[in-house]
Parts: C-alpha cells; structure tokens; sequence
C-alpha cells in the first residue's frame, strides 16, 4: 500500500474537526429556527445538519482506522470501514428525507381534505437560510481543498463536502421559497400557501435523496467486492503486461476492486522458469509502484502463481 503522509491525516481529522463543530451550530439553528417558524422545510434542513454532526464524529474515528496496516484483527486492512461509512451514512440520510417526506405527503392530504395548517412565521427565516448558505458553502470548500491537498484519495472528504454543498442548497433554495411565498397571495396558487412549506419538504425530499442513493448505491457495490470499472481494468492490464514483458512471467488475467480510498490489485501469473521467493516479492513491489503510479491512490497488490486463468472466458475480467 503506498504510504499516507502524516500531514496528511492531520489535513484529514482536522477537517471532519471543523465539519462536526459547524454542523452542530446548524443543527441546533435549524431546529430552533424550526421551533419559532414552525417550517418543516427548515425541521428537515436541521436533521440533515444533525446526521453530518454524527457521520462526522464516525468518519473521524475511521479516517484513524483506515491508514493502519493489516494485523491479525484485520488480515485485509481497515479500508472496509471506510465503504460502510457511506453505506450506513446513506442509510441514514435515506430514512430521515424519507419519513420527512411521507409526514409532508400527509399534511398535504389532510389539508386537501380540509383541515387547517398553521401559517409559517417568516421573522427570523432570512438571516437564517444567509448564515446556512454561508456556512455549508465555506464548509464544503474547506473539505473540498483538504481532498485535493491530501492527494484525492479520501472518500469521507469528498463525501462531506459533497453533503455541504447539498446542505446549502437545501437551505438557500427552502429560504428563498419561503420568503417568497407572500408573492402568491391574489394569484391562481394563492391556495398552495398554507401548504407551501409541506411542498417544500416534499420536493427537498425527492431532489437530495439522488445524493444518498448514489452513495449507497457505490458503497454497497464495495462492500459485497464488486469489480472495478472496466476501462480501469482495461488500462491496468496494459500497464502491467507491459511491466511484465521483462520478467519472464505471463500475465493470465487479474482483477481490480474498490473499497473506499484503496485500489486492491490481484494479478495472476504464470512464470516461464523457476522463482524463489524473493523473486516473487520483488515482482509484487514493481507491481504494486506500477499501480500506484497508474491509479494515484493507496494500492493492496497480491499475487497469485497458477497455471490456470482463474476465470472462464464469460467471467473474466
């Protein structure tokens, strides 16, 4: 595995540090906004800050765990904790946008059936959704700068930043909304405006909801080993052929898999004269500088002496 500099984990903690001190002043401001407004746009955009403060707090005990080196605990390294992080990170962000969403439907129904909803108080929701904006912005730049500054290999970074950006947007877009709602009155949707606020849970619910999927989607595709993409392998087999070419060894086939910031490279090599074992550690160190070269990301190389392809032709890589 290519070495992580310390500097660059120190990038890395104090990072998700200043995350989960921002999200925290946004979820407390979310929800006491919430309590003075009576929005349920701004309740949800609250809840999203809060599940950042505790996938921070998670994703700083990972980003200790994941630059370990393999041990008997881990005979394969701690880079899986990093996909369940988003797995379960995703999960989490999936339940919570999906029960706003269901309580929002259910306000719009009982309202279409006539019951009365509770007016927004609009006072304190300007100053608000500016503060938010300015702080999830700044927030998602600060993760964002810290991923490329630490080389582009942490998934957490990239993954917070992303879910900053998707806060601010969520906060911007819900207060323009709703300060924007008095602009209806003596117009055809002058009808939505008790609703207005239940419209929007809605639709946050469904557009921030592709982010959580996505992440999920990847994660657990990581998890269960699923295989790289195939220009990827395509673009590492001709690496390593032509490395190989020189050391007396065929190539037979080898795979590529993600988990989270590490590349795994498993080679399949079929030596046309006796090695020793030195030499085969010696071939999975040029292997394993290639790979890193190619990818720019941690890499796990092994390497496996057989005679046979490990794949039928259907099933290869």
């Amino acid at each position: 595995m290519s070495p992580v500099r310390p500097e660059d984990r120190l990038i890395e903690r104090r990072s998700l540090k200043i995350g989960v001190i921002a999200s925290a002043v946004m979820a407390i401001a979310g929800i006491g906004v919430h309590v003075i407004s009576g929005s349920y746009a701004l309740l949800l955009d609250g809840l999203y800050s809060a599940v950042m403060v505790g996938s921070g707090l998670v994703a700083a005990r990972i980003s200790r765990n994941v630059v370990r080196p393999p041990d008997r605990a881990y005979p394969y390294g701690y880079d899986g904790q990093e996909a369940l992080y988003v797995l379960f990170r995703s999960l989490v962000l999936i339940g919570v946008l999906s029960f706003a969403a269901i309580s929002a439907f259910s306000t719009v129904v009982e309202y279409a059936n006539g019951r009365a909803v509770m007016p927004v108080r609009l006072g304190p929701v300007a100053l608000y959704s500016l503060a938010m904006v300015v702080i999830c912005w700044g927030l998602a730049w600060r993760h964002q700068h810290d991923w490329v500054v630490t080389g582009r290999h942490s998934q957490i970074l990239l993954t917070e930043a992303k879910a900053a950006r998707v806060d601010g947007l969520i906060s911007g877009l819900t207060g323009l909304a709703l300060l924007g709602t008095p602009l209806l009155k003596g117009t055809m949707l002058a009808v939505l405006i008790p609703i207005m606020d239940s419209l929007l849970v809605l639709l946050v619910s469904v557009v921030v909801l592709r982010e959580p999927l996505e992440g999920f989607l990847t994660a657990l595709g990581q998890a269960a080993g699923v295989s790289a993409e195939s220009d990827l392998i395509r673009s590492t087999r001709l690496a390593l052929e032509d490395l190989l070419a020189g050391l007396s060894c065929w190539l037979l086939d080898l795979t590529v898999y993600e988990v989270g910031r590490t590349a795994f490279v498993v080679v399949y090599l079929n030596p046309n004269q006796p090695m020793d074992g030195a030499a085969i550690d010696l071939i999975r160190d040029r292997i394993q500088e290639r790979c890193r070269d190619l990818l720019a990301r941690p890499v796990r190389t092994e390497v496996i002496l057989t005679a046979t392809p490990p794949f039928t032709s259907g099933n290869a890589s």
